[in-house]
């Protein structure tokens, strides 16, 4: 790579990461291009000639926001397959914690609150399922592994959500472990209405409850 290019690289970057926490400390329309630009240490008309205009500087804010709630899911590969589903979800409360607007607007909002943006976290999220049930033996395409876990991820969302907004009342690792309960159930679900999964999934259960 160029140094030229690697300098329009970093500056984009930049430009990213104020305008994630803007959109994510201000609703879309309180936030201003101005502020952003100056924020950054860049000319107003630089965020134009990369994003266009403000809806696509926001789309693109999004799409980072998305890949960085993927990234804070993350886990330490060597920690036995129960210890780190719990590690994603202390990790996750972690992120919206830094990040509470994001989630209270879109992640709390859901498709609802823009589906355009909100598909930057759905396919995220998708991936983050995939890999889970591929590491377990599933299969992450059958629609009922695909449906009880979208749905668990989706209470975790909500539960880290609230617990930020209401002064955090409940131990995290206690939430952990409730939330763990509650995915070991919506895999039994999935199970319940698709029967052949059933020795997939008992598998997959006592390979998550080997290190409890």
């Amino acid at each position: 790579m160029s140094a030229r290019k690697a300098q329009a690289e970093e500056t984009r970057r930049r430009i990213l990461d104020v305008a994630v926490e803007a959109f994510s400390a201000q609703h879309y329309d309180a936030v201003a291009v101005s502020d952003i630009a100056t924020s950054a240490g860049v000319a107003h008309g630089l965020l134009f000639h990369y994003f266009k205009n403000k809806r696509g500087l926001y789309l693109a804010a999004m799409e980072e926001a998305a890949r960085e709630f993927d990234a804070a899911h993350q886990n330490d590969p060597d920690l036995p397959p129960g210890a780190q589903m719990r590690q994603r979800y202390y990790n996750q409360f972690a992120y919206l914690a830094r990040h509470r607007g994001l989630a209270t607007r879109l992640v709390l909002g859901g498709r609802g609150a823009d589906p355009e943006a909100w598909a930057f976290f759905e396919d995220q999220r998708w991936q983050e399922i995939a890999r889970g049930c591929t590491a377990l033996g599933l299969d992450p395409e059958k629609p009922a592994l695909r449906m009880m876990l979208s749905a668990a991820t989706a209470t975790v969302d909500a539960v880290a959500a609230f617990w930020h907004q209401n002064g955090q009342p409940f131990d995290v690792k206690a939430l952990g472990d409730v939330l763990f309960e509650q995915t070991i159930e919506a895999l039994r679900g999935a199970a319940r209405l698709d029967p052949t999964l059933q020795p997939s999934v008992e598998k997959a259960i006592e390979q998550l409850r080997a290190d409890t």
